[in-house]
């Protein structure tokens, strides 16, 4: 069954990577309609992958009917608006992360697709990276024997990824259109955490909830299949450099320690993002590359004694989790197979970011 898919939003990820594999998968998907506020991008966009219905927003997209699921790439403020009308509309969900913003309209996503009896899957793609999966094959049973997480990414973002004029750009979107998101995401942040200041949204909603939540649900995903209650207790949180930095930890249940970091380095060119986890008897290391390479390998090392000397084992993988997630929807949505990055899922990484976010301590002014 081929599912006709209707895109809203044409920004970075969309070109980079959805619209790219729902067009090459033409047996499995048929890209329908695209929704853009940029008349600029959607024009290109539409003549690029052959889309023939282009619309200004997802109102349009939505009364037009004819599609079976949505795919919501558009900015993070107006991701629950679009999910819970899209549900309404009787449509299943692919939506980025983050799902949403704050907690009560995660809640309302998951009330809105047990009503609606549809698929949700949130973008959560290193849940689909094939080394993450023989790391997940490869855990203990138990987490009793892990002692310490680390996670640290280091981000120039995606500038040195594309090459000029491969990015389609337009500087037409509506001033109140992107107003009213701004305003929406500043209220929505405020709600979730207590201030919408510039700085606050781009702390919590840009980098904990856009960035370092792909590592949170890469971590949450190994520390179930060992049987760690989630979620953990979260001891400590911070954020600096304007909010284009982050940190925050977890206390697990066995006593273990969890710490994450993410950097961004626009400055640079260097990517690194590393999870490992250090077991009494092992080191399992996950080394992701820039989401933007693609086919570029994910690397996981394992090692370990080995009588005197240290057995280190090495694996790359090189198929790509973009492609593998919208495959999996597919199935989702045809053959009922369990969705794997489901709602609640993406609720309890929310959670958790958050908590680190409130237990920031120190102002505003403190973070120059």
């Amino acid at each position: 069954m081929t599912l006709r898919v209707g895109v809203v939003g044409g920004g970075l990820v969309a070109q980079a990577m959805h619209l790219h594999y729902l067009a090459t998968r033409r047996d499995l998907f048929e890209l329908a309609a695209l929704a853009e506020p940029s008349a600029t991008v959607r024009k290109a966009l539409g003549l690029r992958h052959g889309i023939a219905r282009l619309h200004t927003d997802y109102h349009g997209l939505l009364e037009a009917g004819g599609l079976d699921a949505v795919l919501v790439s558009s900015p993070a403020a107006t991701h629950a608006e679009v999910v819970l009308a899209s549900l309404d509309a009787g449509l299943h969900v692919f939506v980025e992360k983050p799902m949403c913003i704050t907690l009560a309209d995660a809640d309302a996503i998951v009330a809105a697709r047990d009503r609606a009896a549809r698929i949700v899957q949130v973008g959560t793609m290193k849940r689909f990276d094939p080394a993450y999966e023989r790391m997940l094959e490869e855990l203990p049973e138990s987490a009793v024997e892990l002692r310490y997480i680390s996670v640290v990414v280091n981000d120039p973002e995606f500038a040195p990824y594309f090459e000029p004029g491969e990015l389609a750009r337009g500087s037409d979107v509506p001033p109140e259109v992107m107003e009213a998101t701004r305003r929406s995401e500043a209220e929505q942040v405020k709600a979730a955490v207590g201030s919408g200041a510039p700085e606050v949204v781009q702390a919590f909603s840009e980098s904990f909830l856009g960035s370092l939540v792909h590592d949170v649900n890469v971590v949450h995903g190994l520390l179930e299949r060992m049987g760690e209650p989630l979620p953990g207790e979260v001891v400590s949180g911070d954020w600096w450099n304007h909010g284009r930095a982050v940190s925050g930890a977890v206390r697990l249940e066995n006593g273990g320690r969890w710490d994450s970091a993410w950097i961004q380095l626009l400055d640079t060119h260097e990517y690194r993002e590393s999870v490992s986890l250090f077991f009494a008897d092992s080191v399992r290391t996950l080394v992701f590359p820039s989401p933007w390479l693609k086919q570029y390998p994910t690397l996981y090392r394992r090692s370990e004694r080995n009588g005197t000397a240290n057995d280190v084992r090495r694996a790359e993988f090189y198929s790509e989790s973009f492609a593998r997630e919208l495959e999996h929807f597919h199935r989702c949505v045809t053959e009922s197979e369990p969705c794997r990055t489901p709602p609640e899922q993406a609720r309890v990484d929310m959670e958790v970011l958050t908590r680190m976010f409130l237990l920031s301590s120190r102002t505003e002014s403190d973070r120059e």
